[in-house]
């Protein structure tokens, strides 16, 4: 009898033992995000000391996961280039006739070139207003059908017509799709051949105000180093205000409102700034430097090159000067991703004695807070096959808000991902919050999009805002002084009266999807009419090939 005893509670202790490995362990979340986010390791920045630190973590942390390296090693080479603009030998001018006007970098432009060059010019080129810039086949959308743009300066809105209109059935209506963002603006003027492309800055469709834009693209920026060291893109990316827009418009004999009603249309075409030549010349600064993404694979037994992602980046601002009251210059960075990582860290741990078909692929990736730099270069330079990669999830900035009754989708209405993610939550009597501000389009200015761009399903799940100790009126509250008060700022610092049980909720149900997705045959789609839907039918037919 005593003998039967002992049994049943070695037994219970073995499968206790067994459980807390396979799941998700709160405490391991506070260790890592405490860690990640402490002043040693400087902010994070990459190529600093805290930057070495934390990839070295990071690598540790998956090796004893039992995670295996991708090709040879953990660490994933992201050579990277600096500029800066040298304003006082660099210019951008608009020219009529005689008449001659430089535009005041800061004041009325920003300006610069993804070309690693020392010197970019432009010469006499002519001017074209190109509406919205956008070439959108799902939604019958070509504002450069019919026209040559090579070797002339396009000037184009921000954000896509759904947002001026507000019609849910033209693009997608209040809510920002990838063809309203600026980066496609200048991603497609390049396809287009186009010397040069200025964006005319409006703060309620960009969604944030000109001294975003003078902070965010002034001084030094980091990009890739490419191959070609960016002599596929256009000569000069930047932006005007609208004051300086309407002026122009009005010297060409244009009426820029007019303009902007007539661009709302698919039947618009685009209109010359009669007699108007844009001139520039950029004197850059250049250096290059080399970081890492972090990467590993839990090796699948039946389905080895199918991956399921998941991805957090690992970088923030490291040191620099601040304002505030206490003259702390380290930016910690423990909402803005300590979370994040320490999340798929933890993840990793989770599956680490668990038999899957599939294979998981865990990745920590650089330069983010430089414009998505380590995911976009793991996107465009894959180790692996990325028509292989069936789904993926991002951790990026997870609140200490506690439980919450909901799951915030951003970017919801997106893919298939979601009908999972709902029937998880319908198990715990939760809920999904879509996108409380899809106007701003954050789904596009976080690391899964560079996978979306290749056709990869990516959920971006958020902590939630109904939280069960407070309701909705708390959760917004913690989120708005978060965004107020501490985004990228010094104070963004962990505390240990964190509540991070609401997170790892998340992080099981996260799993719960993973395990669903690695063990099956499913291979979840975009939703009809998604911007990303067709990359990925493409993919995979070559794949079947």
């Amino acid at each position: 009898m005593h003998t039967n005893i002992l049994l049943i509670l070695v037994l219970f202790f073995v499968v206790t033992s067994c459980s807390q490995t396979e799941n998700i362990n709160e405490q391991n979340i506070h260790l890592h995000v405490k860690e990640l986010s402490s002043d040693k390791f400087e902010g994070r920045e990459p190529g600093t000391v805290g930057g070495e630190l934390t990839k070295k973590y990071i690598k540790e942390s998956f090796k004893s996961s039992g995670l295996q390296p991708i090709k040879k090693d953990f660490l994933l080479e992201v050579p990277l280039s600096k500029m800066e603009v040298n304003l006082d030998e660099s210019y951008l001018e608009f020219k009529k006739a005689k008449d001659q006007r430089i535009l005041i970098p800061g004041k009325e432009t920003v300006f610069w070139s993804k070309r690693v060059k020392e010197t970019i010019e432009v010469k006499d080129s002519e001017v074209l207003f190109v509406g919205y810039g956008i070439v959108a086949p799902e939604y019958e959308w070509n504002d450069y059908e019919g026209i040559d743009v090579k070797g002339k300066t396009l000037i184009a809105l921000i954000n896509d017509p759904g947002f001026k209109t507000q019609d849910p059935n033209l693009f997608n209506g209040n809510a920002m799709t990838y063809y309203g963002r600026w980066v496609y603006r200048f991603e497609e003027a390049a396809r287009q051949g186009a010397e040069a492309l200025i964006i005319i800055h409006e703060t309620a469709p960009a969604s944030y105000p000109w001294k975003v834009v003078q902070n965010s693209w002034s001084g030094k920026q980091i990009d890739l180093k490419r191959p070609n060291l960016g002599m596929d893109r256009i000569k000069v990316e930047g932006w005007i205000t609208d004051e300086v827009a309407e002026e122009l418009f009005s010297e060409a004999g244009l009426d820029l409102e007019q303009l902007k009603e007539d661009a709302l249309s698919s039947n618009f075409k685009p209109v010359p700034l009669k007699d108007f030549k844009m001139n520039a010349k950029l004197s850059n600064d250049l250096s290059f430097s080399v970081s890492h993404n972090v990467g590993g694979i839990k090796v699948g037994s039946k389905r080895p090159d199918e991956y399921v992602l998941m991805i957090a980046h690992w970088d923030h601002l490291g040191k620099r000067e601040s304002h505030s009251p206490s003259n702390d210059q380290i930016y910690n960075g423990a909402v803005d991703n300590a979370t994040g990582v320490a999340g798929v860290i933890e993840l990793a741990n989770s599956f680490k004695n668990v038999a899957l078909d599939r294979s998981l692929l865990f990745l920590a990736v650089t330069a983010e807070e430089s414009g998505l730099l380590g995911s976009q270069y793991f996107a465009e330079y894959p180790p692996i096959e990325l028509s292989n990669i069936v789904a993926g999830y991002n951790f990026d900035g997870i609140l200490p808000t506690g439980k919450t009754r909901d799951v915030v989708v951003v970017g919801y209405g997106a893919s298939e991902l979601e009908n999972i993610l709902e029937e998880e939550l319908n198990e715990l009597d939760m809920y999904i919050t879509p996108d409380p501000a899809p106007e701003k389009g954050f789904f596009y200015r976080s690391d899964h999009i560079s996978f979306a761009k290749k056709g990869v399903p990516m959920l971006y799940a958020d902590g939630g805002v109904d939280i069960k100790d407070g309701g909705l009126e708390v959760g917004s509250k913690m989120s708005n002084d978060y965004t107020q008060y501490h985004y990228h700022q010094p104070s963004d610092e962990y505390q240990d009266s964190w509540d991070l049980s609401g997170f790892k909720d998340h992080l099981e149900i996260t799993r719960n999807m993973v395990l669903r997705l690695a063990n099956s045959e499913e291979w979840p789609e975009w939703y009809e009419g998604n911007e990303f839907k067709a990359i990925r039918e493409a993919s995979k037919e070559i794949k079947s090939n």
